[in-house]
Order: C-alpha cells, then sequence, then structure tokens
C-alpha cells in the first residue's frame, strides 16, 4: 500500500495475510526495542519519503496514521536516513544538483496477552 500525502509519501508493508482491523482511537508510541519489557508481535512496517523542508511531526504523524490503519499499536526501532537525489557535483559526492529526501521507517508491532 502507498499513500502519497504533498510532500510526505507513507507505504504501509503487512507481514500477516489477514488484515487486522484499523486501531482509529490507539494512541501510537514510539520506542525502542531494548526499552520494552512485555511481548509483542510484529505486525507490518511503515516507511515514509519527505522532502527534507517537512516538518518532522507531520511526518511521524503519517507514520502513526498508517501503522493504526494496519491495525498497530506501536511503533518500534524507529530509523531515519537522509538521501541525496541527483546528480554529484563534487569530486567526493557530498553536494548534489537536485534535493535531499528522509527516509523514515519502522516496525508496527501490536501487544500480545500476558497470562498470568
Amino acid at each position: 500500500m502507498l499513500i502519497l500525502t504533498g510532500c510526505v509519501s507513507v507505504r504501509a508493508i503487512r507481514y500477516e495475510a489477514a488484515a487486522r482491523p484499523p486501531q482509529p482511537d490507539c494512541t501510537i508510541d514510539i520506542l525502542e526495542a531494548k526499552d520494552v519489557n512485555r511481548p509483542y508481535k510484529v505486525i507490518g512496517q511503515v516507511e515514509a519519503a519527505a522532502d527534507e523542508r517537512i516538518n518532522l511531526a507531520k511526518v511521524m504523524n503519517k507514520l502513526r496514521d498508517a501503522a493504526r490503519k494496519m491495525g498497530g499499536q506501536t511503533l518500534l526501532d524507529l530509523q531515519h536516513q537522509a538521501v541525496g537525489l541527483g546528480v554529484p557535483i563534487s569530486q567526493d559526492g557530498s553536494l548534489y544538483l537536485g534535493y535531499v529526501r528522509d527516509l523514515w521507517s519502522a516496525k508496527v508491532i501490536v501487544w500480545e496477552k500476558i497470562d498470568l
């Protein structure tokens, strides 16, 4: 699934064959796996590509919205990479004639029930 929203494009990749119901009211936290101390299941991944001038909060909201539509409850291990698109104009490749895109990705998880 690819969602184009102005200067931010979002892609959701499901890891399960059966679709989960959306979680429209779920607060989607962004966590690091090393800080999680309860069982969870990775149900997919969300990715965003944004113009470098886009507000970070807008990008995070787009990722959260995609996770909610997938039925997710939390984003895990958010990754970021800035990529220059265009033609290198310096010998070392540090300057481009073109533009820079910010690429973001995170795993989408659901919390598993804890048996007591």
